[in-house]
């Protein structure tokens, strides 16, 4: 499932951390099923690779906006 840009800012802060570690946690088993032959879906790595770079995204604009408030 392909998670939104909307749903992530509407997570906190904590959910976004989670929902990281969980999607990188997915990554690697996923590669490892790749590594070994057993992954069914192949597709589903793209997609969730997908996912963390949305996130990473959003997390790094709201920081980018904090600076910017704290410098002026």
């Amino acid at each position: 499932m392909s998670l939104s840009t909307d749903d992530i800012r509407r997570m906190s802060s904590e959910e976004r951390l989670k929902t990281l570690n969980e999607l990188r946690m997915e990554l690697l088993k996923l590669k490892t099923q790749a590594r070994v032959g057993t992954l069914t879906n192949p597709a589903r790595i793209r997609i969730v690779r997908k996912n963390i770079a949305r996130i990473l995204t959003v997390i790094n604009e709201e920081r980018r906006r904090g600076q910017r408030v704290e410098v002026q």
